[in-house]
């Protein structure tokens, strides 16, 4: 060994780097982890201090308004099993939600609803008809504190509708009610040629909901705008003919809408002219047994559109071999588990959500499903 290969040996190793002892900077720092479930949880086993800085109410309120602007991670779905609820979780470990967590057992002879947390009385008149069913709703908060913090103002849309078998003119009803005012405003239809599609939940949009409509070989999407406070219907892209279709949230978010038959699924898009014409756009079309490597003839027998993650873009699929998540943009798949069971396919990506239900002459707000108003 040389003279000056002993003097490199010999010299001092550099002293590890240490945290910061300022906690406006340890803040920061901690402000930017991932928000995953196991994040802040392992964080605050590091030490006491951490701990202290972590269960801050001010420091859980900055870190859910810094990562507000990212699409909130995809914790699993809820299969939609009428008396009992089944929830899968999509995460990898440490962040795996354990499917005991969100187990809802009920007796046999009950069927299971999201707890009441708020009530509003149904719309003056409402019931007095035969039809004054409710086939679907939409809460909507102004923003993401409005979610845990019911004091804040929310919007609701109750919508009933004939039924269009036996009405060749039936038509959608829509009821709108605004918390900071406290009352439902008149009662807004629409001319309906399909009913609504109740195994496809509603899709926010600018500030529009949108619900599909779906049924006895007609296909529409109606449309409920906020701003205009006004319910309308407009056509699909395509045929009547077509038996599997989703809504979706475009990335700019414009109205999108995906149709699968057999193994091919296309990708549409809305788009308005400057002079108010709207013209359905093919963006991509996805050879399904191509991307998911489905080989064999029973492998490629059959794919069924389960559900949609509009935060997140993606498409949950049903093949032989596996409930596929496939992200639209990037065309990322993960085989999530395999079943034989059809259902609908729920999102489940907050703990701080929202859902209505209706229960005798009230309807209420629960955690399950949220919409958020979007201001453009």
């Amino acid at each position: 060994m040389t003279e000056g290969s002993m003097r490199r040996r010999s010299r001092p190793r550099s002293a590890p780097a240490t945290l910061p002892d300022d906690d406006d900077i340890l803040r920061e720092i901690l402000l930017r982890l991932p928000p995953l479930p196991s994040s802040l949880p392992r964080a605050s086993l590091v030490s006491k201090r951490w701990l202290r800085l972590i269960s801050d109410p001010g420091f859980l309120r900055r870190f859910r308004a810094f990562h507000c602007r990212q699409p909130p991670p995809l914790l699993g779905i809820f299969q939609s099993d009428f008396f009992c609820p089944f929830f899968t979780p999509t995460l990898d470990p440490p962040d795996r939600i354990p499917t005991a967590r969100l187990y809802l057992p009920l007796p046999r002879d009950e069927r299971w609803n999201f707890r009441d947390l708020r009530r509003v009385a149904f719309p003056p008149g409402f019931g007095t008809e035969s039809n004054d069913i409710v086939r679907s709703a939409a809460v909507l908060c102004g923003d993401g504190h409005a979610r845990r913090h019911h004091s804040r103002p929310f919007k609701l849309i109750l919508l009933r509708t004939d039924d269009v078998l036996l009405d060749p003119n039936a038509r959608a009803f829509a009821f709108f009610y605004d918390s900071e005012t406290g009352v439902w405003g008149g009662l807004i239809s629409a001319s309906i040629k399909a009913p609504i599609h109740t195994l496809r939940p509603n899709i926010l949009v600018g500030d529009s909901v949108f619900w599909l409509l779906h049924g006895y070989g007609k296909n529409g999407i109606l449309e409920f705008d906020l701003g205009r406070q006004s319910l309308a219907e407009i056509s699909t892209p395509v045929g009547d003919d077509a038996s599997q279709l989703q809504i979706l949230r475009m990335e700019n978010n414009g109205l999108g809408i995906a149709t699968l038959s057999d193994l091919s699924m296309q990708v549409w898009e809305r788009e308005i002219s400057s002079v108010n014409v709207a013209t359905w756009i093919l963006q991509k079309t996805i050879q399904l047994d191509k991307l998911l490597l489905l080989r064999s003839p029973e492998e490629r027998a059959r794919a069924v559109i389960l559900g949609y993650d509009e935060d997140g873009h993606a498409m949950f699929i049903c093949t032989t071999i596996g409930v596929f998540m496939i992200k639209l943009k990037s065309m990322e798949f993960r085989n999530l588990f395999e079943t034989n069971v059809i259902t609908a396919y729920h999102p489940y990506t907050s703990f701080y959500t929202t859902v209505i239900s209706y229960i005798g002459k009230g309807v209420g707000i629960g955690d399950a499903e949220a919409k958020t108003l979007n201001h453009s």
